[in-house]
């Protein structure tokens, strides 16, 4: 399957992917940044039918790095929204509420192989650095991670159902600083790249 990885500096729910990752926390609450974009776009009620599908499937809290897909409730063209734990507030916001490279790691892989079960192919699907922000595990190491683990799906699955994935920076920072890690693995259209940002 040809699949094109791009780079969009942006909010991830202003574009045209089927999924939407969201950094989400072991409670699925849509709090502030990506999530509450998310709440906003998914429409009234959202939340509260995000709470009941938590209830339904794992019977309460969430594991950190464990992921949960959802319908995308109003948005208008997403069709499911993939919420990975990786803030952990199953004893409310403690020291130990922050996520570790190794919750980032199984995070990203269990987002990968959850997005496969959907059964729809292909999926195109809107990546944001998982822990950048409030997880505080940095936005490079975020992007590396996830397209690490990517690259490491893909080829160990090629007859993946992923689609195009592309991975969002909110304002030009950090679109710079995910450009340039996911050039380091990706072949990434040039369209996607500022003038000032091509070698010649």
């Amino acid at each position: 399957m040809a699949r094109t990885i791009r780079v969009v500096e942006g909010d991830l729910t202003e574009g045209d992917a089927l999924v939407l990752v969201n950094a989400s926390n072991t409670n699925a609450m849509l709090g502030t940044g990506v999530s509450g974009a998310i709440r906003r776009a998914c429409g009234r009620g959202y939340q509260k039918r995000l709470q009941e599908a938590l209830q339904q499937r794992f019977g309460g809290a969430m594991e950190p790095g464990q992921v949960m897909i959802t319908d995308a409730g109003a948005h208008p063209k997403a069709r499911w929204i993939a919420h990975v734990a990786v803030m952990d507030y199953r004893q409310g916001f403690t020291g130990g509420s922050y996520p570790t490279l190794a919750v980032l790691e199984a995070g990203c892989r269990n987002l990968w192989q959850a997005i496969e079960g959907i059964g729809t192919r292909p999926l195109s699907v809107a990546m944001v650095a998982l822990g950048a922000g409030t997880g505080n595990i940095g936005l490079r190491n975020s992007v590396e991670m996830a397209c690490r683990t990517l690259k490491e799906h893909l080829a160990a699955n090629p007859d993946s159902a992923l689609g195009d994935v592309t991975f969002y920076g909110y304002e030009l920072p950090e679109f710079v600083v995910t450009l340039e890690v996911v050039r380091g693995h990706f072949d990434v259209p040039l369209e996607c790249v500022p003038e000032e940002l091509r070698k010649p």
